[in-house]
């Protein structure tokens, strides 16, 4: 899998001068073009909930203060995206939009390889949704291959792969050592929950196959739960990425994912690498 298109959230949180960073190093390094994409939802914005008889002042102040701090936030991120692109000499084009954000990031992320946003804080506000559940929705919509970064740039050295044993999980997997997106770095299989000889057995499979595209992995099998030894596994070793798929069953219920997916991007504090 070749990476040439990456599609960067640029929502004005504290999670975006990060998310830039990352989106530049990965466009270095498989010289690739940066989407930076805005999305202001105004008709969120607007909406201050029910407007008591009086209160018609207030209410147009709020209305006012929020689209202002918005676009200024947004405006900000734009600017250090065009700066950090032009110093760094990678290509780069703009898309502002203004209306309903998940559609409007859905169909964006239809003509790009790998989507780079913030783990907690995606858009600035007026998501109307649990920012912990944002990620999750966008990649039950189709946005993925999803790095979720964290607070801290990371560099990439260490990757853990939560493997499951599930067909979603294995096809995560063998999306993010095909793609190569960080050459060199070493791998770590993990698989939680299971007994000894199942997850001998998984692990050993999945070796196989990452030592046919190149890498010799390590692998590690955890009798905890799969949420808490995860993310237990990811801080011994001080992984610098977590690749998280689907794990047994389906995780992508509803609108936000499942218990173990959803308790890692609850309570993770690294980078993620989420898909389906």
């Amino acid at each position: 899998m070749k990476v040439k298109r990456i599609l960067l959230g640029l929502g004005g949180t504290e999670y975006t001068p990060v998310a830039i960073r990352r989106a530049i190093e990965l466009a270095r390094r498989h010289e690739a073009e940066i989407t930076g994409a805005t999305v202001v939802d105004d008709s969120r914005l607007r909406d201050v909930g029910p407007v008591p008889v009086g209160g018609g002042r207030a209410a147009r102040a709020l209305r006012e203060y929020r689209m202002d701090v918005t676009r200024k936030r947004v405006s900000e991120a734009i600017e250090v995206f065009r700066d950090c692109c032009a110093t760094e000499c990678v290509p780069s084009r703009l898309c502002q939009e203004t209306g309903e954000p998940f559609s409007l990031m859905t169909n964006l992320a239809r003509y790009h390889d790998v989507m780079v946003f913030g783990l907690r804080s995606v858009f600035d506000c007026g998501l109307g949704v649990d920012p912990q559940d944002t990620l999750a929705r966008l990649v039950r919509g189709g946005v993925h291959p999803l790095i979720a970064v964290s607070r801290e740039y990371r560099e990439i050295g260490r990757v853990l792969l939560a493997y499951s044993g599930s067909p979603q999980s294995a096809k995560t997997v063998r999306r993010f050592v095909q793609s190569r997106l960080w050459p060199g770095v070493r791998l770590r299989l993990l698989t939680c929950g299971r007994s000894a000889d199942e997850a001998e057995d998984l692990l050993a499979n999945m070796a196989a196959y990452c030592r046919a595209h190149g890498h010799t992995p390590e692998v590690e099998h955890s009798r905890e739960q799969p949420g808490a030894g995860i993310l237990a596994a990811a801080a011994e070793w001080d992984a610098d990425l977590i690749v998280l798929g689907n794990g047994a069953g389906s995780l992508w219920l509803n609108r936000i994912l499942g218990g173990t997916a959803l308790h890692v991007i609850r309570n993770a504090d690294r980078p993620l690498y989420l898909s389906q």
